[in-house]
């Protein structure tokens, strides 16, 4: 078994692609969820005939429910034992739950009254939102802790892999819109597009349950239960995770407002035109992985920052742009150079808090801190749908409508350009804050971890083991494996002669 090893930073080692292709099928297939659901409102209110105001008020509750599950998920999987898979790989098998209840979702039967539409969505969301991906939410953070090893490890596999994921999810975001603008406002048109799209990715879904090992022991294994105590112990003497939170809710208000598909459809008047503007992000596609480069010369606070700058700029262009494509592919392409860093190095920002908890002498809670800021992120999804309605319904929106009147296609115009601009504006703001974090703190924090790593290190007698997965069938092995304590000595060694030379330049 690959042993417990110290989670102190650790230097980088190699990352076999097959194995970033393999996680990054769970992250595609998430993606893909997140963008269908992007079009829950629309679908609700064009094809079910709900009011805007009434689906604003079931996504607010439905994503509340869900912030009130989170932290039972995380308790869970953190107090969850060791099995022949790992202690947090068998909760992917959440997926297929996530796609089947999603199509259920989607394919509301047209014979049941409005009562029964908004219970049955409301119940499928609940499912969807509140149980499955709560559960897939609260593994994965531990799951990238006990496959992977090492701050920057941790950063190169959720931006490498996040190539492989964006592509396929700029594939979806490509077809979706065109698909459903074939379904029209068809009840079963929508429900033939949706599982034509959930099936593949259900499978393409679960290649990390399959594929992806539990191979390292984080400091919290081998310790006893998690307790409440433990949880409230940490978040006490760590008020940084809810920067991190308001970090989360503001990028998810923006992601979740699902106000693109009106625009499209009301003011361009074609809602497959959203396909040309959204495909054209595979253009910032390359800038992901320069995101490990960059972290080595500015904080992640920092990079956050000057994407939504980039935000900001990309959202006043919006504003601007009417039923210009190239013009919203400019202004499309700004916002989504904004939302990379959030995107692509939150587990990073999450598992940083996780070593501030075991620099403190405090549990990690990997799962739990996880599940806390993902609470704020279902609040600010919740909040941004539930504000989306209310000033649908106020400007006149009419989802039996063919066109909007004038005040409709201002308000859409304005939820689509101005309401992200001021998220991005408070994205911006708390990571000033955050700062003081990152680019103080963390590094003490991360350097004392690494000595505590080495002395222990240095204490242990070495003798090669033979590598066995976690959870299996011999145990748990109690010393640390040659070779990988070799390679992270080398890699320090490594480490330390690039800094020489960038002093001496």
């Amino acid at each position: 078994m690959a042993a417990p090893t110290s989670t102190a930073t650790v230097p980088t080692e190699r990352l076999p692609f097959g194995k970033l292709v393999a996680w990054a099928g769970a992250g595609l297939s998430a993606a893909a969820n997140f963008i269908i659901l992007g079009y829950v409102a629309i679908y609700c209110t064009d094809t079910l005939g709900l009011s805007p105001a009434v689906v604003g008020v079931l996504l607010l509750v439905s994503n509340l429910c869900n912030a009130a599950l989170a932290l039972v998920a995380a308790y869970i999987v953190d107090r969850s034992p060791e099995t022949r898979w790992g202690k947090a790989r068998p909760y992917e098998f959440a997926i297929i739950g996530i796609w089947a209840t999603t199509w259920l979702m989607f394919s509301t039967p047209s014979a049941l009254g409005e009562t029964g539409r908004i219970i049955w969505v409301f119940v499928t969301f609940i499912m969807i939102q509140a149980v499955f991906r709560t559960l897939l939410d609260a593994n994965d953070n531990l799951y990238l802790a006990r496959a992977f090893h090492g701050r920057r490890v941790y950063a190169k596999v959720t931006t490498r892999s996040g190539i492989v994921t964006s592509l396929g999810a700029i594939a979806v975001t490509v077809t979706l819109p065109m698909v459903l603008n074939a379904a029209g406002k068809s009840p079963e048109g929508w429900s033939s597009a949706i599982a034509w799209f959930a099936i593949p990715l259900a499978i393409i879904g679960m290649s990390r349950f399959v594929f992806v090992k539990e191979t390292h022991l984080t400091a919290d294994a081998g310790s006893p239960p998690v307790k409440v105590r433990d949880i409230l112990v940490a978040l006490k003497g760590n008020t940084w995770i809810f920067a991190i939170a308001a970090l989360q809710l503001f990028a998810s208000a923006i992601n979740g407002a699902g106000a693109g598909a009106y625009y499209f459809r009301y003011v361009v008047g074609d809602l497959g035109m959203q396909s040309i503007v959204l495909g054209a992000g595979i253009l910032i596609l390359p800038s992901i992985i320069f995101l490990p480069v960059i972290m080595k010369r500015f904080a992640i606070s920092r990079i956050i920052m000057a994407g939504a700058v980039a935000g900001m700029i990309g959202s006043t262009i919006n504003a601007f742009a009417g039923a210009s494509i190239p013009v919203l592919i400019v202004g499309g392409l700004f916002t989504g150079l904004a939302l990379l860093p959030v995107s692509y190095l939150a587990a990073v920002l999450i598992l940083d808090l996780c070593s501030y908890n075991e620099w403190k002498g405090n549990r990690r809670l990997e799962s739990t801190i996880g599940a806390i800021v993902g609470i704020f992120t279902k609040i600010g999804a919740g909040l941004a749908g539930a504000f989306v309605g209310l000033v649908l319904t106020v400007a006149g929106y009419d989802g039996a409508a063919e066109t909007q009147a004038p005040a409709a296609n201002s308000a859409i115009v304005a939820l689509y350009s101005w309401f992200p601009l001021a998220l991005f504006a408070g994205v911006f703001v708390v990571m000033m804050v955050y700062g003081r974090f990152d680019r103080l703190i963390l590094p003490q924090a991360q350097a004392e971890l690494e000595a505590r790593g080495e002395t222990a290190h240095h204490a242990t007698e070495l003798s090669p083991t033979p590598p066995v997965i976690v959870g299996g069938s011999v145990g748990v092995d109690t010393h640390a494996e040659l070779e990988l304590l070799a390679a992270e000595r080398l890699d320090a060694q490594a480490e330390a002669e690039v800094s020489a030379d960038e002093k001496k330049a």
